[in-house]
């Protein structure tokens, strides 16, 4: 920054007042579920294994604790800590940092509390303590940025009795005791309770379900919620795809028809806001999902694609790139990669009609994992084009027809290759959505059939079974949008 062109110039503090920035900074959209989790980030980036996190009903005078057994702070770095704004959001952070801000802590617990006090013990150090009380920063007399070295004798004793780690108490709960000045019941609190522990479920899923971490909610161990049934038979994964250089990893998942699974688990999925609800993105940092169930402007959600679910992984470097918020509840992803997610997106909202259409027939959930597309998506130096899978069954074929032709094949295959109108198909599916023809859709079934035939018969010879060869169309490209011709297919 070139300071020397301000250097006659006056200059007066304009520190905003810490009663009014304070207040601002308790609305910035928290629920008590996002709220939560950002604690819960504070402590996986403290490297806890065990969180145990308390909702005590007591009236007015109700709490809501969090202890962890992570590293722990000293003096200096809980004050540190208990600073908003305690870090730049453009300072590089380690890669399993799950903030970036240094908000997190403060405005997640200003946002349902007014005073709220942090407890901390480094191994082998004695225990620390400091608290923010709202109605004390922000009175008349005291108004100012202070907080204060004081802690309830109770939380101060568990500290002392904890080898390491950090316990966080939620006082003073405004904005979830009181609801327009009617103050809630105690079964409403351990409504929301129950919720936060729904939201906890999926949110930190895979650090439950991988065993590094173990959250007691309640005295009640926390277990994982899959949103992607991984672990239903069922349940049809694609390929894995990476973008920007492999730092963007994407997969998507075709979840089983209703007729397929188990009743607790078919409703489980309703309970948490119903099967069309659940389908889209679910965008994940470091194993934390930051976005669920959201197809990110690129399409609406409908009824006939409720069994398609997305994941797609990010770093916490790229957190800019897709306009992460402080309270990791909303994500956008950059232009250079939507017409990528687009593409998967319209491969797997087909998959899911088609199992939701056909009732999850055993040709549909049979599909491999080794999905088969005609095109292959290429990134170099940033830059992806796209290339003709070669390997795919009907192309494979129809090469190994001319072994004497090889060289010429390739050099048409080349030339296809490099004149794609990726511009103008671009710009004709944004200015006419949806307007683009399905693979096949205006050729006549028995055309289509004679393609299907050729490769069906052939893995026939080759020992396959009739199931396996059905099975093996309705995982490539084209015919997985016609599982019904699959089915007609017989070997006489």
């Amino acid at each position: 920054m070139n300071r020397h062109k301000y250097e006659n110039i006056k200059t007066h503090e304009a520190v905003p007042p810490a009663g009014s920035m304070m207040e601002s900074l308790r609305d910035l959209g928290y629920s008590p579920e996002t709220a939560v989790a950002d604690i819960i980030d504070n402590a996986i980036f403290a490297k806890a294994r065990n969180i145990w996190i308390d909702f005590t009903w007591n009236g007015k005078l109700s709490k809501i604790s969090f202890r962890d057994d992570g590293t722990g702070m000293s003096e200096d770095e809980l004050i540190q800590a208990m600073r908003p704004g305690s870090q730049s959001p453009s300072v590089q952070r380690e890669v399993n940092d799950l903030g970036r801000f240094g908000l997190g802590l403060k405005t997640a617990s200003f946002s349902q509390c007014r005073v709220f006090t942090v407890l901390s013990r480094k191994k082998n150090n004695p225990v620390t303590y400091w608290r923010w009380d709202l109605d004390y920063a922000t009175a008349p007399d005291t108004e100012g940025w202070n907080i204060l070295n004081i802690a309830d004798e109770e939380d101060i004793q568990l500290a002392e009795n904890t080898e390491q780690g950090s316990i966080v108490i939620w006082q003073n709960l405004d904005r979830i005791i009181e609801t327009h000045k009617q103050e809630i019941s105690e079964d409403d609190f351990y409504a929301i309770a129950k919720k936060v522990k729904q939201h906890i479920e999926m949110v930190f899923h895979r650090y439950l379900e991988t065993g590094k971490l173990k959250i007691i909610f309640n005295g009640s161990k926390v277990e994982g919620w899959d949103p992607f049934l991984k672990g239903e038979i069922a349940t049809q994964p694609f390929p894995e795809e990476l973008l920007e250089n492999g730092a963007v990893k994407v997969k998507a998942y075709i979840l089983p028809h209703k007729s397929k699974l188990e009743q607790d688990i078919w409703l489980e999925n309703e309970k948490r806001g119903g099967w069309d609800t659940l389908q889209g993105f679910y965008i994940y940092r470091n194993e934390r999902l930051l976005l669920a169930a959201d197809w990110l402007g690129l399409t609406r959600k409908k009824s006939h694609y409720k069994l398609a679910r997305i994941m797609i992984d990010l770093p916490n470097h790229l957190d800019q790139d897709w306009q992460i918020d402080i309270k990791k509840s909303r994500a956008r992803p950059p232009l250079s990669l939507r017409q990528n997610l687009k593409t998967v997106a319209l491969a797997t909202m087909t998959q899911a009609e088609q199992v939701f259409r056909h009732r999850g027939k055993q040709v549909q959930r049979s599909l491999s994992a080794e999905f088969s597309f005609v095109w292959k998506e290429m990134v170099k130096d940033g830059r992806y084009f796209f290339r003709i899978n070669q390997e795919h069954p009907v192309i494979a074929a129809q090469i190994a027809k001319f072994p004497d032709n090889k060289k010429e094949i390739q050099r048409l295959i080349k030339i296809i290759e490099e004149t794609v109108p990726g511009p103008v198909i671009i710009a004709r599916e944004n200015e006419y959505p949806d307007s683009m023809l399905r693979p096949f859709e205006k050729t006549a079934s028995e055309d289509i059939i004679s393609l299907m035939k050729e490769l069906y018969k052939g893995w026939i010879k080759q020992g396959d079974s009739e199931d396996i060869a059905k099975r093996k169309l309705v995982s490539m490209e084209p015919f997985n949008d016609y599982p019904q011709l699959i089915e007609t297919l017989s070997y006489e």
